[in-house]
């Protein structure tokens, strides 16, 4: 499902659309998670472990997505916004607060459960990430339809670019994996856009191999390349 607005910004304002872009690879991978999680057969510690993984890479990537905004955004938009706006901003970082907590609990409950994919740790696991979709989803709903308008008023396109600069924490054949991962349930302009200020060489390859390597991944995960 793309959740993204069609409308291009007005004059004047940031572009913030590739943050729902983000958003949906967010949404649809942790919405899934715990089906994946029940789904694995009593001691198969294999599967855990390939779950498990997947897991642990979402888990990164949510991480790192929070970081640069913790690090980069928020103190912009202290630095900005009038009075009236500031709760907003404190409630985001509130959320990740609260996320950061879920996901360390986690990390913790997935490496207990790949040990020996046991029965009460493998649904452990899954009701906590049944909590983390819930907390997840109400921040970026709340992101999206409050702190978003702000940032496009507030931060500079240049700013809000550099948000998102820079490597992912991950090795390469995952990088093309996230990339793929956009591809599929971005909107395509929004993405298209995104790919644009890339050199040219990975502007021509990323969408294939992308695209290839989440094809791939998901008939693993789910059984289907479009899960």
């Amino acid at each position: 499902m793309i959740t993204t607005p069609s409308a291009a910004p007005a004059a004047g304002q940031t572009d913030v659309r590739d943050m729902f872009v983000v958003h949906a690879g967010f949404r649809r991978e942790f919405r899934l998670a715990s089906g994946l999680v029940r789904a694995v057969a009593t001691g198969d510690t294999a599967r855990a472990r390939d779950v498990g993984e997947h897991l642990d890479l979402m888990v990164v990537l949510l991480q790192h997505h929070h970081t640069n905004e913790d690090q980069k955004l928020w103190p912009l938009l202290h630095e900005r916004v009038p009075s009236q706006l500031e709760p907003i901003v404190d409630l985001m970082e509130r959320h990740h607060a609260a996320l950061h907590d879920v996901l360390a609990r986690l990390s913790i409950r997935t490496t207990a459960w790949t040990a020996g994919a046991g029965d009460m740790e493998r649904e452990a696991l899954a009701e906590l990430l049944d909590r983390l979709h819930v907390v997840l989803e109400e921040h970026l709903s709340a992101e999206e339809s409050r702190l978003l308008p702000i940032a496009a008023e507030y931060v500079t396109q240049a700013e809000w670019d550099d948000l998102g600069s820079g490597s992912l924490p991950i090795p390469f054949r995952q990088q093309l994996l996230v990339a793929g991962s956009l591809l599929y349930s971005g909107d395509p302009e929004v993405v298209a856009l995104m790919l644009s200020k890339a050199p040219w060489l990975a502007r021509v390859l990323i969408p294939r191999l992308g695209r290839r390597a989440f094809a791939r991944r998901a008939r693993q995960l789910y059984g289907t390349a479009t899960p």
